[in-house]
């Protein structure tokens, strides 16, 4: 995706990180996001992960229907490549 279309995303959702799963197991991943969701900063709205799905949907499907953490408020398939995790921080 072009940095036009992330800069569309911030401008809709506010501030957000972005996160690049290529390459990992699922546990390894599962850190991964459990680490970047507990680091956050409390302005940031959302996590863009990336994830592929050209190397299998391992992860993909992993992320959009296996993966639960209590400041995760809503999924957003941005593409096939790429989930939007929305955060809510204050629980």
């Amino acid at each position: 995706m072009s940095d036009t279309f992330d800069a569309f995303l911030e401008i809709k959702y506010g501030k957000l990180a972005f996160l690049d799963l290529h390459g990992m197991t699922k546990e390894e991943a599962r850190a991964a996001l459990v680490l970047k969701l507990g680091r956050i900063d409390f302005d940031t709205k959302g996590i863009v992960v990336v994830h592929g799905y050209h190397q299998g949907v391992v992860l993909k499907n992993f992320i959009r229907k296996e993966f639960t953490h209590k400041n995760i408020k809503q999924k957003i398939n941005v593409d096939a490549s790429r989930t939007l995790l929305l955060v809510d921080l204050e629980k």
